[in-house]
């Protein structure tokens, strides 16, 4: 009968804890990073009416000052 040595098993505890993460970084990539995405997206949003808002004062502006 085979002997199972020491490094057997230190090799078989590190393919689960390679498995595990691999399990992690599988739930952060089809996860997390989908909630990171929307809330970069929102933000973009944000900026952009903001940098509509100013340039409409900014026209407002010009536009009065040339009157």
């Amino acid at each position: 009968m085979p002997e199972v040595s020491k490094y057997d098993l230190e090799i078989q505890a590190l393919k689960g804890e390679i498995t595990l993460l691999g399990e992690r970084i599988s739930t952060i990539k089809d996860n997390h990073l989908h909630h990171i995405e929307e809330k970069i997206n929102g933000l973009i949003k944000v900026m952009y009416t903001i940098g509509f808002m100013v340039l409409g004062q900014l026209l407002w502006v010009v536009t009065r000052a040339l009157m």
